[in-house]
């Protein structure tokens, strides 16, 4: 499995099976991941799961792997499984279809396997780098998360919006530029701009 850390390519290193190219960026190394796309939204209600199912059902297949982080830790409702817990952040995997948790509608959707992450912001980086070493680098996976982007530069980056979100977050602290900025359910047209080719997400604007 490939990771990338940063910009530049300095110079390769093999570690545990993993190769990781380390490269140089001022006061900053982050990992990137191709065959991942992230929704990220301006707030509740923007959208995101909507369109994070659009895509899933559009892509629905064993192998693509979804995954919901949220800031906001509650008991788990029924069908999420333990996966990973700790003092720092949860995962749950997913295995009911019916209800309306956010997983839930992912699993309906078409998803082959769906995860739940519990994580506060500073621990998010964490989390999902556990669960994603556990995932095949050849899987598409999507992550619905408003803080991920912070953290890691993924294959492809939607972001979710509308003008009845209220507090919107601030997406300038992404690691990159949004592919697209969705500001009412995509059309068909949209979402056909987008593949899953050679192990990594492309969107063709």
């Amino acid at each position: 499995m490939e990771y990338l850390i940063g910009g530049t390519i300095s110079r390769a290193i093999a570690c545990n099976g993993y190769t990781m190219y380390i490269c140089r960026k001022q006061d900053l190394e982050q990992f990137s991941y191709r065959n991942l796309i992230i929704i990220a939204g301006t707030g509740r209600n923007s959208g995101k799961t909507t369109l994070s199912c659009m895509l899933i059902n559009r892509f629905s297949s064993p192998d693509l792997v979804a995954i919901k982080i949220s800031p906001h830790f509650h008991k788990p409702g029924r069908g999420l499984v333990n996966w990973h817990i700790d003092d720092k952040f949860n995962i749950y995997r997913e295995t009911s279809r019916t209800g309306n948790k956010d997983s839930s509608r992912m699993l309906e959707s078409g998803a082959g396997e769906v995860y739940y992450i519990q994580a506060y912001d500073e621990n998010v980086k964490e989390a999902f780098g556990l669960l994603i070493r556990s995932i095949p680098e050849n899987k598409p996976v999507l992550c619905e998360s408003p803080s991920l982007g912070k953290y890691i530069n993924p294959g492809v980056l939607f972001i979710t919006d509308n003008r009845e979100v209220k507090n919107k977050k601030d997406m300038s602290l992404m690691l990159r530029k949004p592919d697209r900025v969705f500001n009412d359910i995509p059309a068909v047209d949209d979402i056909d701009k987008l593949i899953f080719s050679g192990s990594r997400w492309i969107f063709f604007r």
